[in-house]
């Protein structure tokens, strides 16, 4: 397998902020992953592509904060790319910088990823929020899920090599290794779709998904308890970038000071409560 962005791997290698500034341009790579994060059109785009959603626009209101006549360069990709080697392959066990990375085809992966220890090996986070996993669970099942325990047995879709996959894969070789769940590897919108029609029993999504489309794209679904322990999500970089990082938790940090600044608004328009808000109920679960 190798990595199909024929065009958008020129770049020959990894840029530091001072590069990125020289350039005016901010290299972003974007996962549509579900529509309460980013929307992009035509479907199968790579480079000639239209985003929308929070997570564009948080990418926005970043390369504003840089200075004026920074451009932002956006470019689709599928989710497992965010960690491919330079095989196109992703290595869970392996120490390297991802290859879309390295290559400075990308500055930043944005799409609001789970900092784990397999994922850490590669790259570095900045924290947006903290977060618990949900399982958003069928309509059908809720007399019958109570706690993690009961999900044992039962059949889930998740897509390969998220942090839902992991924890269902750490659970069935654990808790629920005489009723391990049936999992289907599926994007996490078709993940969605199986489980509002009841092809599978359930499905995990972190919880600023699990809040935006329980309650504006699914019917049949509901969130049922959290999962795992609390973690955090954020932005990735290659490890060497310590300025680009350095930019983007001040910018984090001076967003959260204000309950109105552009990043708390962005999270009003699109999820109903502010980033700050949000943190606040989340850090309540635990």
């Amino acid at each position: 397998m190798t990595i199909a962005l024929s065009g958008v791997l020129a770049p020959a290698s990894a840029r530091s902020l001072k590069e990125v500034l020289q350039s005016r341009q901010l290299r972003v790579c974007i996962v549509p992953v579900n529509s309460a994060s980013v929307i992009v059109k035509p479907k199968d785009c790579r480079e000639q592509c239209e985003f929308s959603g929070p997570v564009y626009e948080e990418v926005q209101a970043f390369v504003r904060n840089l200075g004026p006549g920074i451009r932002l360069k956006s470019i689709r990709i599928e989710w497992d790319e965010q960690f491919y080697d330079k095989t196109g392959r992703t290595d869970i066990e392996g120490s390297y910088t991802p290859q879309l990375l390295a290559s400075g085809a990308c500055d930043i992966y944005p799409s609001r990823i789970t900092k784990n220890a397999w994922r850490l090996k590669k790259m570095d986070f900045v924290t947006l929020f903290p977060n618990r996993m949900m399982v958003v669970a069928n309509v059908s099942r809720k007399a019958q899920l109570k706690s993690p325990a009961d999900l044992a047995g039962l059949s889930a879709a998740v897509d390969r090599n998220t942090s839902y996959h992991s924890w269902l894969l750490e659970q069935n070789h654990g808790p629920y290794a005489a009723k391990p769940v049936k999992i289907t590897v599926l994007k996490t919108e078709d993940s969605l779709r199986a489980v509002d029609g009841g092809k599978v029993d359930f499905t995990i999504l972190d919880s600023d998904i699990a809040i935006w489309d329980t309650r504006y794209l699914l019917k049949h679904t509901y969130v049922a308890f959290p999962i795992g322990a609390m973690d955090e999500i954020g932005w990735a970089f290659r490890k060497d970038d310590k300025d680009l990082q350095a930019a983007a938790a001040r910018f984090f940090a001076q967003q959260k000071q204000d309950e109105r600044s552009e990043l708390n608004q962005i999270w009003v328009r699109h999820h109903g409560l502010s980033l700050n808000r949000f943190i606040t109920l989340v850090n309540s679960t635990q």
